[in-house]
């Protein structure tokens, strides 16, 4: 067995189209006020308590299993993919992206403090602690694991303090997260359909950006939203992203995510997220 000190170069071939993914899932939606437009963001009010619903409402949802396809474009080049994941919080996590062919080419697992990997293509098995770093080697998305955790499951950022205001018959919401109040480059500006007294648990998220006002460094525009129904809560809907659009700018990519199936809170059996090298694969150690 070896060390392995960086992403290798046949995992970062097949990471470049999924790099963006995963933080996907559910994130709310917003949309930019004009340059230098900055609404006044409090740590209480009505805007406070939507944002603040918001959060807990994704907090609530502790488990989700998905598939879909995701279409990339950077640089000129587009890809597709189909992918499947499993999540259950705080850090279990089970990745799969699939050839053209329908075959495994890449698989992710997280569970009890260990992260595990296989590369089809190049039968490599990668396993280490589920650190920040290791997480980062195998798939490229500058997020700690409980940060995605809580992407994958949809929750938004915890707010600090919020600010609301009318646009016709929707409200944009701006939301200063915890631990980002002097950062502009990580505050949200969600487009809410509806007004700002409606119940967070129904309230539908249209599109988002992130970032200072007329400088967005990411945008979302959610085009189909559906209640779905929760199997941990018989009877309760919520309203959940099937098709995603997000763009990046600065770097000129643009992802299109598309749910065919997804389950809300399902039962998740913890022998789901066990990951073994099959015969003849390399196992490489992470640090």
């Amino acid at each position: 067995m070896r060390k392995s000190r960086d992403c290798p170069g046949d995992l970062l071939a097949v990471l470049a189209r999924l790099a963006v993914l995963v933080g996907l899932a559910a994130w709310p939606a917003g949309c930019a006020g004009n340059k230098g437009d900055v609404l006044p963001r409090a740590p209480d009010g009505p805007a406070m308590d939507l944002a603040h619903g918001l959060y807990l409402r994704g907090e609530n949802l502790r488990s989700l299993a998905a598939r879909g396809s995701v279409n990339h474009e950077a640089d000129g080049r587009r890809t597709f993919f189909r992918f499947e994941v499993l999540a259950l919080k705080p850090d279990w996590l089970f990745f799969t992206a699939f050839d053209p062919a329908g075959r495994p080419a890449f698989r992710l697992t997280s569970a009890e403090g260990r992260l595990t990997g296989l590369i089809y293509g190049s039968k490599k098995y990668f396993t280490g602690p589920a650190t920040a770093e290791n997480l980062n080697r195998l798939l490229p998305l500058n997020l700690t694991l409980d940060q995605l955790m809580a992407l994958l499951c949809g929750s938004t950022a915890r707010p600090a303090a919020a600010g609301a205001r009318a646009r016709g018959d929707n409200t944009e919401l701006t939301l200063v997260p915890v631990g980002a109040q002097e950062d502009e480059s990580e505050v949200w500006r969600l487009r809410l359909a509806g007004g700002l007294d409606q119940d967070p648990g129904r309230t539908v998220l249209i599109a988002a950006v992130r970032g200072p006002a007329g400088r967005p460094n990411l945008s979302l525009r959610y085009h189909s939203v559906k209640y779905l129904p929760r199997e941990d809560e018989p009877g309760l809907f919520t309203p959940f992203p099937t098709s995603v659009e997000a763009e990046w700018t600065r770097k000129k990519q643009f992802l299109r995510l598309t749910y065919d199936e997804v389950s809300l809170g399902p039962k998740l059996n913890p022998d789901l997220f066990v990951l073994t090298p099959p015969d003849g694969f390399e196992v490489v150690p992470l640090p």
